[in-house]
């Protein structure tokens, strides 16, 4: 497949549409690595989230499409069934070797692309950071109902939700170094800020120049998307911060976009260095209503933008 860097066998492409098809029972597809450059169906099945981890292999890393079922109810209003879709990025966190980690994890944009259209996403490298609880939650926070969402099939009480990072790594673990935190933080705020409309996006990149890469703040400034674009560099990897406004019944909605720019012309080194690191910057800019990730500069569009923010 010629927009990838990798393989996608159309045994995968099958999956995928059998999986969002309404006539279908098919609700789960996994994908695993099958040379360093080529991609191979691991499995199907109708089995839900049970069955599906049953598929994730201990030692290497894989991604899944997970189609979920459930309800909401309030006071007087029943929905009918509704349908979610989860990316699965599964990163065991041990018995894959560092070298391949950092080797998938420079695809972790094309793949991401791949898997779209879904409505949330599960990064996961143990047993206990894929559960129904996890998922039950995540379905919750999409769909806006946390206090009456229920699944086709009885669920336990929903427990905490921890963000886990790429490798298994957590908020503490996963450190990174600043240039100036400071600045940086006090830039996203001013994106945030109604109080200044003339600031709308922030962009941020990392110093490279000592052994410890360091997140540094690039630029920050008004003109929306189209000003932040033309930040960004053709061959490093960028990561910015948006805020966009919506017009829904009449009414002015402010929406936050963050955007993970990982070009393909980065040097082999940089992606490896990096891309371990791509939780633990979008942490840095959380909260956000989407995301949005991109390999060349060029296919970064408002559409886009505007529908990942309506996924959440």
């Amino acid at each position: 497949m010629s927009a990838f860097q990798f393989d996608v066998p159309e045994t995968i492409l099958d999956a995928m549409i059998d999986v969002r098809a309404d006539t279908s029972e098919t609700n789960f597809m996994v994908a695993t690595w099958d040379t360093p450059t080529s991609l191979k169906l691991e499995g199907t099945g109708s089995g839900g989230l049970a069955e599906m981890k049953s598929m994730l292999p201990s030692n290497d890393v894989a991604y899944g499409l997970l189609r979920e079922k459930f309800n909401w109810e309030s006071v007087g209003d029943v929905s009918a069934d509704t349908i979610k879709f989860i990316f699965v990025y599964w990163f065991p966190d041990s018995g894959v070797p560092l070298m391949r980690k950092m080797k998938v994890g420079t695809f972790e944009g094309q793949i991401r692309k791949l898997f779209e259209q879904y409505h949330a996403d599960i990064m996961a490298g143990n047993d206990g950071e894929f559960t129904e609880d996890i998922v039950k939650t995540l379905l919750e926070n999409i769909t806006g109902k946390a206090d009456h969402t229920t699944e086709a099939r009885e669920a336990p009480k929903a427990a905490k939700f921890e963000r886990k990072f790429i490798g298994g790594m957590d908020g503490k673990t996963q450190d990174i170094a600043f240039v100036d935190e400071g600045a940086l933080r006090e830039a996203i705020s001013s994106v945030r800020d109604n109080e200044q409309p003339d600031v709308d996006f922030v962009v941020a990149d990392f110093d490279m120049s000592s052994k410890k890469p360091a997140l540094k703040l690039k630029e920050v400034g008004g003109g929306g998307l189209d000003a932040l674009k033309a930040v960004l560099a053709g061959d490093q990897f960028n990561y910015g911060f948006v805020r966009i406004t919506e017009t829904i019944d009449q009414t002015e909605a402010v929406k936050f976009c963050f955007i993970k720019s990982q070009p393909e012309a980065t040097s082999f080194k940089a992606k490896g260095k990096l891309g371990l690191l791509g939780g633990a910057v979008s942490n840095v800019f959380h909260p956000y209503h989407g995301d949005v990730f991109i390999d060349e500069v060029g296919d970064l569009k408002m559409d886009e933008v505007v529908l990942a923010t309506k996924k959440r």
